[in-house]
């Protein structure tokens, strides 16, 4: 599940980190988590049947909740296969866990019970085998709440430019987006009137909801010093989201 999950975000352009997909060789790994951990907005929490039975889970989420009060990162929870109320209040096999901790990790027991409790309350996705919970359709539904809970780069950039707002919304407009045909929209103008500006910003605003995208941005002198098979198979390997794309001629790139 965690896979899917972290391909899906990926796929979206949200940067993301796991340890064994993102930990640079030789690194030592508990400072490279508490480190991604503090420089996260976001952290999901995936709530196994097992999860607390891993001190090192336990260690990580505490880390995570301190988070939230010093630095106010936003937590999403997922329930998968166990109820939030086993997570919150110690039931099942996370009583059976900390029953092992009282033994071998007393010192630590009671702050994880509070961590535990405080991220168990926490509204969030409870993943269960049930008819109405598709696994696939959760994934796409958390994708879509952490895409809409991150700043646009255009929102980012572009916001003291005036008037970019009135111009992206009627060139948005024009894209007809949702219509499920294909559109080409040509920007005409001076040099320096802001037509790559204004492009950017659309790309900005709406590439992340298309599942392949790319920005190509200079393509005259580009093909120029490159060829175009070079810029296709830029093209190609972004949007394919693939680095092993080889173009033989223009007319293959093409095709």
């Amino acid at each position: 599940f965690v896979d899917h999950l972290y391909a899906a975000l990926e796929q979206q352009g949200i940067q993301t980190y796991k340890d064994d997909e993102t930990l640079p060789r030789g690194e030592s790994i508990r400072p490279a988590l508490l480190k991604a951990i503090q420089e996260s907005r976001i952290a999901v929490v995936v709530f196994s049947e097992n999860y607390a039975d891993s001190s090192w889970c336990l260690d990580e989420l505490a880390h995570i909740i301190e988070c939230v009060d010093t630095r106010g990162q936003i937590v999403i929870p997922i329930f998968y296969y166990v109820e939030p109320s086993d997570v919150r209040k110690l039931k099942r096999k996370y009583e059976e866990a900390f029953s092992k901790h009282e033994t071998e990790k007393k010192e630590n027991v009671e702050s994880w019970r509070k961590t535990l409790e405080k991220a168990g309350s926490i509204s969030g996705w409870a993943i269960n085998g049930t008819i109405n919970c598709d696994e696939a359709k959760c994934i796409k539904e958390i994708v879509s709440t952490i895409s809409s809970s991150l700043p646009t780069l255009s929102r980012n950039v572009n916001k003291d430019l005036i008037g970019i707002e009135t111009r992206l919304q009627d060139l948005k407009s024009k894209l007809e987006i949702e219509s499920g045909g294909v559109r080409f929209i040509g920007i005409w103008g001076v040099g320096g009137g802001g037509k790559t500006t204004l492009a950017s910003a659309a790309y900005a605003e709406i590439s992340h909801r298309f599942k392949g995208h790319c920005l190509l941005e200079n393509i005259r002198e580009e093909s120029r010093k490159h060829g175009l098979t070079k810029l296709q198979e830029k093209f190609l390997s972004l949007v394919l989201k693939t680095k092993d794309v080889m173009v033989g001629s223009e007319i293959e790139g093409r095709s």
